[in-house]
């Protein structure tokens, strides 16, 4: 499967703007919104889909238009949740008036919103319905551009993120963010995983949820990839041996940095290719060395071409990556629950200062195993969530009721080239 589903939340409307619950209520884009959709344009300007899907509510449709993208159809499926009595309201008015509903919705009760609206069991029904209705019509190899809501694609993510009781693990997505759900070569069972999250790069560093807790005083961190090296090119298990990067891996990195912007901190993984990484990003203040960040121990298979491995070991592939058994990685490496152990005490226990911008520098592996613990979800984030790219960017924040996915796999810089 090598098919791609690009979902957008619409641009700020008038409502959003205003604080109000729009739900399926018709609210046209604000200026500042129409401004979004005019960037996102042009982010997707050489982009071809096969499908261009938008739900029939005003703010999605004229989204598309301005960003260039007209709908190939119209689809009522799509649209936001049903909030009853509550649309048009704001939000002080609804948790002012209506406290108890409230409460009763936030310890996963099933009723209604706003008296008469959906239940979150009813709509995350029709949101996954719609989704997997449109990954079946792709196939193999479709294209499909999605202009949505942010409650719908929440309800899509949550499928793969799953939820914790309690508090939100990540946020509903940026207006006009990007959340790509993608395919791979040689995987043609099961959906697509989430190659990206809520991408809004195109409207600058730090926006929506993000720039507003930074403003709060909240600890943000940004979680980097390495740059590219040659095992990376040529399919070889890297593990913790230490591979340089690649003369591409340098240009990324640059890139990553022109991009980025100053950066006050680095922490960085002591494999070489994410020390490399990490000097490109780092100012004065040099970079702090933190052995938990190193890549998961790939045991007997480091060193060794993945077609090799395929050959030679293609039971114990079987048993961990098609049945789901977490065995020591090549016979004598790690398990992913012991890699999320280790990242897990270092997201415990690192001090991110919130008023500076700290970078940490790590693997493909070990960035997933620090989502995995932060969403809570250790058992499917393995087929859910796709490697992020290199010098791929996952920031994460650090509010008092535990740390925060803001996005993920976020690399604009890459697509220069």
């Amino acid at each position: 499967m090598t098919s791609s589903i690009t979902l957008v939340r619409h641009a700020q409307s008038e409502a959003n703007a205003a604080g109000i619950w729009q739900g399926q209520g018709d609210a046209v884009l604000a200026p500042d919104g129409r401004d979004q959709a005019r960037s996102l344009g042009l982010r997707l300007a050489d982009q071809i889909f096969d499908v261009v899907v938008s739900s029939d509510l005003s703010r999605t449709q004229e989204t598309a238009e301005l960003a260039g993208h007209s709908p190939t159809r119209i689809e009522k499926s799509w649209r936001e949740m049903d909030l009853g009595a509550w649309e048009g309201r704001t939000f002080s008015e609804v948790a002012e008036r209506h406290p108890n509903l409230l409460e009763a919705i936030r310890r996963g009760e099933a009723v209604s919103f706003g008296e008469t609206g959906e239940t979150i069991a009813e709509f995350e029904e029709r949101s996954l319905d719609a989704f997997d209705r449109l990954v079946e019509e792709l196939g193999d190899d479709g294209h499909a551009l999605v202009f949505t809501h942010g409650g719908l694609i929440d309800a899509i993510v949550g499928r793969y993120f799953g939820r914790v009781g309690g508090r939100r693990t990540f946020p509903i997505t940026t207006n006009t963010a990007m959340t790509v759900l993608a395919g791979e070569p040689g995987r043609s069972q099961g959906r697509p995983r989430i190659s990206r999250f809520n991408d809004a790069t195109h409207l600058g560093n730090d926006v929506g949820a993000t720039r507003r807790l930074r403003e709060e005083g909240t600890p943000i961190a940004g979680m980097i990839r390495h740059g590219v090296t040659e095992a990376n090119k040529t399919g070889r298990i890297q593990g913790q041996h230490c591979w340089g990067l690649h003369d591409d891996g340098h240009e990324q990195a640059r890139l990553l940095a022109s991009w980025y912007g100053p950066v006050d901190r680095v922490i960085s993984s002591p494999i070489q290719r994410a020390r490399e990484t990490a000097a490109v990003l780092a100012s004065t203040n040099g970079v702090i060395y933190d052995d938990r960040l190193m890549e998961q121990s790939f045991g007997e298979w480091e060193g060794v071409l993945t077609s090799e491995m395929e050959a030679e070991d293609l039971e114990m592939l079987k048993r961990i990556y098609a049945d789901g058994e977490d065995l020591p990685r090549g016979h004598t490496g790690e398990t992913f629950a012991a890699l999320i152990a280790r990242l897990a005490g270092f997201l415990g226990a690192v001090a991110i200062d919130p008023t500076e911008r700290t970078a940490i520098v790590s693997h493909g592996a070990a960035i997933k195993a620090a989502v995995a613990h932060i969403l809570g979800n250790t058992t499917d984030i393995q087929s859910n969530l796709a490697v992020s790219p290199n010098t791929g960017v996952t920031h994460i924040a650090f509010p008092a009721g535990g740390p925060m996915l803001m996005d993920y796999a976020i690399a604009p810089h890459l697509e220069q080239t």
